[in-house]
C-alpha cells in the first residue's frame, strides 16, 4: 500500500513537470479586422461625428438660452399680474353735478369753460387733445414692456399730469386676435406706465388701468410702421373743465 501511494505521487510530479516545461501557444491575429488609422473613410466618419456633436452641442445652447429667457419672462409678467390683482381700485367717478335752473338772462353766460387748448411739441401720433384732457401715447418695440419715455415725452406727460383729476392707462399690442402671451404683455406695458406715472408724482388712486391684447388699433396693422404705432400705451389724462 506504501509503494503504491509513493508511485501515484512521483508519477504526478512527474506529469507537473511536463506540463510547465511546455508554454503555452498565444494566439495569432489574423489582420482581417484591421483598419489603418488614416483610413479616409474612417477620417470622414470621425469628423462627420464631430460636426454633429458640435451641431447638437451649439443647438442645446442655444434652447437653454431660449428657455432662460422665456422663464425670465414668465417670472416678470406673474409678478405684474399679481401686483394688478392686488392693486387698490380705482377712484369713483363723481356723479356730474345737477346744475341749477337759470333764468333766460343768465343762460347767455357760459355754465362751464371749455378746457384749455393743450399743444406738445411731439409727433402728432405721440399726443391728441380731446374735450376731456389729452392722450399721450409711448410707443413700445417688439415683445417689450419697459416704459421708457423719450425726453420730450417724459416731459408732457410731467406737465399734462399736474392736477389731473384721473389718469387712465391703457396697455395695447399688435396683434389682430387675442392670446395668452400678449395678454401678459398688454398688462405689464399698462402696469410699468402706472409705476412710472406713480414715481412722477400721480397718486395712485387716481390711476386706473386697462389693456387689450388685439385690435383697437391706432394705425394700420398690414404694415410694419402701423404696427409699431400699435405696440404702445396711452396714457389718457383727465381734466375737470373750470367753472
Amino acid at each position: 500500500m506504501i509503494l503504491f501511494r509513493t508511485h501515484t505521487i512521483a508519477a504526478s510530479i512527474a506529469l507537473l513537470n511536463a506540463c510547465s516545461s511546455t508554454p503555452p501557444t498565444p494566439a495569432q491575429p489574423d489582420g482581417s479586422a484591421r483598419v489603418p488609422a488614416n483610413d479616409p473613410s474612417r477620417v470622414q466618419a470621425l469628423q462627420d461625428r464631430v460636426s454633429q456633436d458640435r451641431a447638437l452641442l451649439s443647438e442645446n445652447n442655444l434652447l437653454k438660452a431660449q428657455v432662460n429667457v422665456l422663464t425670465q419672462k414668465l417670472n416678470d409678467m406673474t409678478s405684474i399680474v399679481r401686483e394688478a390683482l392686488v392693486l387698490p381700485p380705482p377712484a369713483p367717478v363723481p356723479a356730474p353735478a345737477v346744475m341749477p335752473r337759470q333764468s333766460p338772462q343768465s343762460q347767455t353766460q357760459p355754465l362751464r369753460s371749455a378746457p384749455e387748448k393743450v399743444s406738445f411739441d411731439l409727433p402728432k401720433e405721440a399726443y391728441s387733445v380731446n374735450r376731456n384732457g389729452v392722450v399721450i401715447r409711448v410707443f413700445h418695440e417688439f415683445s417689450q414692456t419697459d416704459f421708457e419715455p423719450s425726453p420730450e415725452v417724459a416731459q408732457a406727460l410731467r406737465v399734462a399730469v399736474r392736477d389731473a383729476d384721473s389718469v387712465l392707462v391703457r396697455g395695447r399690442t399688435d396683434r389682430n386676435t387675442p392670446d395668452a402671451i400678449n395678454r401678459l404683455i398688454a398688462i405689464e406695458r399698462a402696469m410699468k406706465a402706472r409705476t412710472w406715472l406713480m414715481a412722477n408724482g400721480v397718486p395712485a388712486a387716481k390711476i386706473a388701468t386697462r389693456f387689450s391684447a388685439s385690435g383697437l388699433f391706432l394705425a394700420d396693422n398690414s404694415t410694419q410702421e402701423g404696427k409699431a404705432l400699435n405696440r404702445r400705451v396711452e396714457i389718457d389724462i383727465r381734466h375737470a373743465a373750470a367753472s
